[in-house]
């Protein structure tokens, strides 16, 4: 009979543990949340500045982006040099809709839908990204950086 009671006891504080911190948690994902879209409309403000320097700001030092059609892009200074090509070649804006959000720790992901726009305003680009992002020093940046277009191959 003490192993039920004891089953039952610890079952009960579980219960009670997550009543007490779901809210708390909850609130922590919504933060996290908050945080994580922040940081990309930072991105989406950086890319239609055309700030190269801002873009690059909003990835971690160690920071990874994985082009479809070319070799993984390592570390700010790349990333930064591969965001600025493409302001040179006529990129003015950036449009990322999230999807899905989440978060543990200090890691997270988003699934956005993006539009690229170039010169004129007109869409460049459309398609899918996955973004995981870490936290440093309190604040989210992006960490790896993913995409596929829905653009028809030629």
């Amino acid at each position: 009979m003490a192993f039920f009671d004891t089953r039952r006891t610890l079952l009960l504080a579980a219960l009670a543990a997550s009543v007490m911190l779901g809210p708390t948690a909850h609130a922590a994902d919504k933060a996290a949340r908050a945080a994580i879209e922040a940081g990309a409309q930072a991105l989406m403000d950086a890319v239609k500045a055309r700030d190269a320097d801002a873009i690059a700001a909003t990835y971690t030092d160690d920071a990874q982006m994985l082009p479809a059609n070319g070799d993984i892009v390592r570390g700010k200074a790349a990333i930064r040099k591969l965001w600025q090509d493409w302001i040179d070649e006529g990129l003015t804006g950036l449009l990322l809709e999230p999807n899905e959000i989440e978060t543990a720790g200090g890691l997270g992901y988003d699934i956005s839908m993006y539009k690229l726009y170039g010169t004129k305003g007109e869409v460049t680009d459309h398609g899918k990204s996955l973004v995981v992002w870490h936290k440093v020093k309190g604040k989210w940046k992006l960490h790896r950086d993913i995409w596929t277009t829905s653009v028809p191959a030629p």
